[in-house]
Parts: C-alpha cells; structure tokens; sequence
C-alpha cells in the first residue's frame, strides 16, 4: 500500500486485510469498516474530504445497500452491476 499512496489501519488474517479496519485512500477519502479478503465487505462506511457519508452494505467489493448523507449529492440511481442491483450516488453541482 506504500506503493499507492494508501494507508490500512486494521487486522490481518493469513496475510490479507480482514476484520475491523480504517482504510485510508490517497484522495484522503477514509473507509471505516469490515474487510474480507482484502475487499470492503459488510458493513462500512466511505468519509469523503467533502464531508459526505456513504454508509453501505458491502458484498466483495460491491455496495449492496446504501445510506447516504451529503451536502452535494441529491439522489441515488439504480444501475445493473455484475448480474445484480447495485445503487450508487450521483452528484449533482450548482450552476451558480
């Protein structure tokens, strides 16, 4: 992770990120949840610099279910993704 400017702060089993964890990105966007073999899964949440809120279910990698709280985003959209559901957020900016 050195090598992407990324930072995990969490447990480790069999030398992969599982468990409880704080995932830090380059963007300084925070992941703060459970890890299953190196991927967000189950419950965790996505802190943006912005001071959005992405709260989510995740299932290997992928938000199945989302909870959102942020100042720019409006609305979420339903798209199909890898044969299932999946709902992200769009962000919508002023004009002004």
């Amino acid at each position: 992770m050195e090598y992407t400017g990324s930072k995990y702060i969490g447990e480790y089993v069999d030398g992969r990120m599982e468990g409880k964890a704080k995932y830090i990105l380059p963007t300084e966007t925070v992941y703060v949840g459970d890890m299953k073999d190196g991927m967000f899964h189950g419950d965790g949440t996505l802190y943006y610099p912005n001071g959005s809120q992405y709260d989510a279910v995740w299932e290997n990698g992928l938000a199945i279910k989302v909870w959102l709280n942020s100042p720019i985003w409006t609305h979420l959209e339903k798209s199909p993704r890898a044969g299932m559901i999946v709902e992200t957020a769009s962000i919508t900016r002023s004009r002004g």
